[in-house]
Parts: C-alpha cells; sequence; structure tokens
C-alpha cells in the first residue's frame, strides 16, 4: 500500500542538520568574498573562474583606485563607460597621474593603445585595451581652479630626552613636519629641544603623569593628585623652564591625573600663563583635560590615535591612513607615536604617498584650536 504523505515526515534531527549545513555554506561564502584582495592591489584572476572580476572590469575599476590616490574627487571624473575626462587639480601635473595608469594598465594585463599630450602637457589622452580591441579612453584635463583638499595630519612623537642618537637625528632630518614632545629631567632632554628648534621642529613638554594602575617612581616633575597645591605649580613652572622653545604640552602617562580636576585646574592655570597650548593624550578615555583647557580658553586637541600602540608594520600603516580618513573628514587629525626604527621607516614611506594626495603635515600649533 502507498503510504501517504504525511507519514513520511522528515525526522527532525536530519531538518537541523539541513538548515546547519546550508548556514554554515553561506557563511563559508561570505567570509570567501571577504577574504577577497583589497580592490586594486591584485585583480587579475590566478586562473579561470576563481577572480572576483574580471580582466575588463579590473582595469576599469583600477581608474578609480589611481586617481582617488591622488586626491582627485569622483566629481571631478566625468563621461561614459568607454570615454572618461578627468580634470586634475591646481599643483598636480597630469602626467604623474598618467604614469601612475600606465603602470597599473600594464600590470592587469592591458595594452596601451594611445598616448598623446599637446605640446603644453596640460592635456593627455591615454587608451588602453585587452588583445588590441578598446576598452576605455580617457582624457585627463588641468584645471587651476580646481584644488585637493585633503586636510591637516599633526603627527606627535612621544619620549624625546633619553638618548641623542642617529634614531633621533633621523627624526629631526624628516622631509615632513613632526612636533616633537620632550620628557623634562631626562640627559638629553635640553639639546634634543634645541636641535628640534635648529630644525624649525615644534617643541612639546611631554609631562609626566600619575596613571591609575602599577607604581611609578616620583622625580622632580611628576604629577600626582595626593600634592598641594603649591607643589603642583611648582613642578609644572620647572618643567617649562626646563625644555627650551616648547610651545605646548601633552601628558606622559597621566590616566588617573587627567580625571582629577582640582590638579587639572592647576595645570591649565599655569599653561594659561605660560601661553602654551595643550593636547591631550587621551591615555585615559574618560580623560577631563581636554575640557578643562577648553573652559580655560587654552588654544588644545586631542589625540586621535597612537600610531604604533602595537609595534607591527601592518598597524602602524593603518593607523596612517585612519589619520587621513578623520583629517579628509574632519579637516584635521592628530597623531602621536614614539621615537622607534620602524615607526621612523613607515613615517617615510607614506607621508610622501598622502602628500601626493593633498594632505598637509603640520605642527601641533596649526591644528589645536
Amino acid at each position: 500500500m502507498e503510504k501517504s504523505f504525511s507519514s513520511t515526515r522528515i525526522p527532525r534531527w536530519k531538518v537541523r542538520l539541513f538548515w546547519t549545513l546550508l548556514i554554515s555554506n553561506l557563511i563559508l561564502g561570505a567570509i570567501k568574498v571577504l577574504d577577497q584582495p583589497e580592490p586594486g592591489l591584485n585583480l587579475l584572476p590566478q586562473s579561470a573562474g576563481n577572480s572576483v572580476l574580471s580582466q575588463k572590469e579590473a582595469l576599469k575599476f583600477s581608474v578609480y583606485r589611481v586617481l582617488f590616490d591622488f586626491g582627485i574627487r569622483v566629481d571631478w571624473i566625468g563621461g561614459s563607460s568607454q570615454f572618461k575626462t578627468v580634470r586634475i587639480p591646481r599643483g598636480l601635473s597630469p602626467l604623474v597621474p598618467y604614469a601612475a595608469l600606465v603602470t597599473k594598465f600594464r600590470e592587469l594585463g592591458g595594452t596601451i593603445l594611445k598616448a598623446e599630450s599637446n605640446p603644453q602637457g596640460d592635456k593627455m589622452v591615454l587608451e588602453v585595451g585587452i588583445n588590441n580591441e578598446p576598452l576605455l579612453q580617457l582624457t585627463l584635463v588641468y584645471d587651476p581652479n580646481l584644488v585637493r583638499v585633503g586636510g591637516k595630519i599633526a603627527i606627535v612623537i612621544d619620549d624625546f630626552g633619553y638618548s641623542h642618537n642617529s634614531l633621533v637625528k633621523r627624526f629631526l632630518n624628516l622631509d615632513q613636519k613632526i612636533t616633537f614632545s620632550i620628557i623634562p629631567g631626562l640627559p638629553k632632554s635640553q639639546i634634543i629641544a634645541q636641535g628640534a628648534f635648529e630644525n624649525k621642529r615644534e617643541v612639546m613638554i611631554h609631562l609626566p603623569m600619575e596613571p591609575k594602575n602599577g607604581k611609578v617612581k616620583d622625580y622632580e616633575f611628576m604629577l600626582f593628585t595626593h600634592m598641594k597645591p603649591k607643589e603642583i605649580r611648582e613642578r609644572i613652572r620647572r618643567a617649562i623652564r626646563s625644555i627650551p622653545h616648547a610651545t605646548a604640552l601633552n601628558n606622559h602617562m597621566g590616566s588617573k591625573a587627567t580625571v582629577h580636576e582640582p590638579l587639572l585646574s592647576i595645570l591649565m592655570e599655569e599653561l594659561k600663563e605660560a601661553g602654551l597650548y595643550f593636547l591631550d593624550s587621551r591615555t585615559n578615555a574618560k580623560s577631563l583635560a581636554y575640557s578643562w583647557a577648553q573652559k580655560m580658553k587654552i588654544p588644545s586637541g586631542i589625540n586621535n590615535t597612537f600610531l604604533d600602540a602595537i609595534n607591527e608594520e601592518p598597524f602602524i600603516r593603518q593607523q596612517i591612513y585612519l589619520l587621513a580618513e578623520i583629517a579628509t573628514r574632519k579637516g584635521y587629525a592628530i597623531g602621536i607615536g614614539h621615537p622607534s626604527p620602524l615607526t621612523l621607516k613607515i613615517l617615510q614611506d607614506e607621508m610622501p604617498k598622502l602628500i601626493s594626495r593633498g594632505f598637509k603635515f603640520v605642527s601641533i600649533s596649526e591644528v589645536v584650536r
């Protein structure tokens, strides 16, 4: 006798197994998509059927990647999918993105079918194809009315003063502006402050302040929350006198001190009297230091991120580009690093790239409010 449909019901354990396998496959598929290389870095298929983008799509997409890297905005790119006109802003020669596009097209297996320029060099035409079949034609036109605005980035390097070695000298000789934050009272504090000033670097006082956790050694510049007001004032004034050419101050440690209002009120009074700016290093997410500086009408700023909280190359590079993202949105960003060879190397690598995209590296005084 033939069984009815209702009598052949699938066991519950099989239904659960089916849905478990289905959901697992969907998750694995999503992970595979998310794990694809960053667009524009490795878009050519390794073998048929396993690339996200076809070669044609990769070539077309790479145009935006290259142009955005030079601070060229999307609204400066017009035309159809096959014929595009790109307006190049003031301060950027069309030859620079033109050369970068040629390099990228060749990396992705494209063929350059046309490469022309007018005698003035302010208009260039570039056509790329695949197997001699035309794919895309770009016309780059210089437009002096356009200005790239990437934002200002202030890099502060903390903890100078322990030694005056070749690493310190290499930081001093960076092509771009950085601010030197120097701990008072260390063996080489004054000589580094003088060298920074002579190299046209802004100098800050990196003042030690009481942390929440762990015991710290007391010395003549450390600020503790249990101190009497007179002693706090004396230590601040001594620190200011000890660092020549200082224009600003930021806290070294201070996760406990920066939430202690009696200490902060004295600190800000002294900074105002001395005419110094203040940067809140934000060693405590609940810090009140910036709000106190603003209350006292002292030009001040907040650290947006520590560049080398993890002393690894991918992390530091990511933090520098996080600053660029913040600067694009806010107009400026502040980051704090430390005098390590790796931090220096990555700054040397990445600062010129960001400058080519329209960002400007400035001293701390140019971004405090």
